[in-house]
């Protein structure tokens, strides 16, 4: 029975039997969206169409994985104002607390 590889930039069907450690050819970092420029950080190709970003080959081999990742955080939302808000705001303003950028979780990680 083939199994659906879940390591990004695969997406490939495999025997887990033959599974070996140049099996997946895949991206172990995150996907990075910059201004127009969308891209990988651990093979720094970039590309301004989405589609091609898509269809970016992995940098990396190894072993598939048949795992299915967790769903992502969703974002913080919240319609409440805070002690701080200007007054020019109006009350049905809502406020989206999307996750940090794979660029500041890193600078966070190298500096602690």
């Amino acid at each position: 029975m083939a199994l659906l590889c879940y390591n990004k930039g695969c997406g490939e069907r495999f025997n887990p039997d033959e599974n070996t450690e140049e099996a997946c050819l895949s991206h172990p970092g995150v996907p990075i969206f910059h201004d127009a420029l969308k891209g990988w950080s651990c093979c720094r190709k970039r590309t301004t169409d989405f589609s091609e970003f898509l269809s970016i080959k992995g940098c990396t081999r190894g072993r598939h994985n048949s795992e299915k990742p967790e769903e992502p955080l969703r974002p913080d939302v919240s319609s409440e104002k805070g002690a701080n808000d200007l007054q020019s705001q109006t009350q049905n303003e809502i406020i989206f607390q999307g996750p940090k950028s794979a660029e500041k979780i890193k600078f966070f990680i190298q500096n602690s």
